[in-house]
């Protein structure tokens, strides 16, 4: 009997739930890595990382999420960071990224970040805008071409 597939994706966290359910089961990861196969095609975890996780799993490890990763924790572009530089952009829009560092206190380049990164904006006739209006459409894409081509159609 063929598995169901199931519509959507698999999270991390599930596939990795799946994987402990089955290892103290007593499943080897090759067996676990097919049924994940079945159900979640593509979007699986590799084998080796089913071999990881079932290891972890097997020498006692409890948790399904992720260790805290060694290194400086991200500061200056945290939740309240982007609020903080969203709000001192809807004052002025034209304002540099020197200028909002000015008023927010947050280094130059993490404004640049979290202007492009999180808030999705770039800098167009001196305004932070929205990248949407950076996208063309196809119809856009057709006569910017055409019209490159002119001059050299011209000159025969």
């Amino acid at each position: 009997m063929e598995p169901a597939r199931v519509s959507g994706t698999v999270s991390i966290e599930e596939q990795r739930a799946y994987i402990k359910i089955e290892t103290l089961r007593g499943k080897n990861p090759t067996e676990i890595h097919s049924a994940l196969s079945d159900v979640c095609g593509e979007l699986r975890v590799d084998r080796s990382t089913v071999s990881r996780w079932s290891n972890r799993f097997r020498g006692g490890r409890v948790s399904i999420h992720d260790d805290p990763r060694p290194g400086r924790p991200k500061t200056s572009t945290d939740e309240r960071n982007v609020k903080r530089v969203a709000d001192a952009l809807k004052q002025d829009r034209r304002a540099t990224c020197e200028a909002l560092s000015e008023v927010t206190g947050i280094p130059p380049a993490s404004i640049y970040r979290i202007l492009t990164n999180d808030l999705k904006k770039r800098k167009m006739s001196a305004r932070w805008v929205p990248s949407i209006y950076r996208i063309l459409t196809n119809d856009l894409k057709k006569r910017k071409m055409s019209a490159r081509w002119v001059p050299y159609n011209l000159t025969g």
